[in-house]
């Protein structure tokens, strides 16, 4: 139990005693006397107690066997009462998880690999003319030849892209799949449509 607990437990042992001196026995009326050995005692009259005395004297109750129940464990679970708690230096590991930091001086250049020197003036001429063919190549002037290919081009591509090879039952499989995910519920499907 650690030491909040035994704190609290402590506070509400206290309260309760509080309200044990509080409650003090009945006092006999100065009339009545002591009945002697031989005579019949009066039965006494069932005391009616609210419910938070009764939940108090509960509670009291509980804390007395508590109380107990910790006299007879004599100590800590699995430490005889007469053993000493070790310390806990004595429990922790000889051996550091921390690495020895390393000095490293900051002064120093770093090293760097040398870069490499690209000079493209030697190909400047080539390269501006070759930029200039493809400028010219486009802004002639389009012939008819130049029409009739552009059309086969482009009517040849969607035939190419939308043709299809016949069905096979691993898509047919995969097509009812998708239906089932994607399609409503089964109790929402009109029955002409299955």
């Amino acid at each position: 139990m650690d030491s909040k607990g035994l704190i609290l437990v402590a506070v509400v042992w206290f309260l309760f005693n509080l309200l044990a001196r509080k409650k003090s026995p009945p006092v006999p009326p100065k009339g009545n006397q002591r009945a002697g050995a031989g005579a019949a005692r009066p039965v006494p009259r069932p005391v009616r107690l609210d419910p938070t005395q009764r939940e108090g004297s509960q509670l009291e109750q509980l804390l007395r066997q508590l109380g107990r129940t910790l006299d007879q464990a004599g100590g800590p679970l699995g430490r005889a009462p007469d053993r000493p708690i070790p310390p806990a230096e004595e429990q922790e590991e000889g051996e550091s998880l921390e690495v020895a930091p390393v000095a490293r001086s900051l002064e120093t250049d770093a090293t760097r690999s040398t870069r490499v020197t690209v000079d493209q003036d030697d190909q400047a001429e080539r390269v501006v003319a070759r930029r200039i063919a493809e400028a010219e190549g486009r802004t002639r002037a389009l012939t008819k030849a130049d029409h009739l290919a552009f059309d086969q081009r482009i009517r040849q591509e969607p035939a190419d892209k939308t043709a299809t090879s016949a069905y096979t039952t691993r898509r047919l499989r995969e097509a009812v799949v998708w239906r089932e995910i994607l399609g409503p519920p089964v109790s929402l499907r009109d029955p002409t449509d299955i």
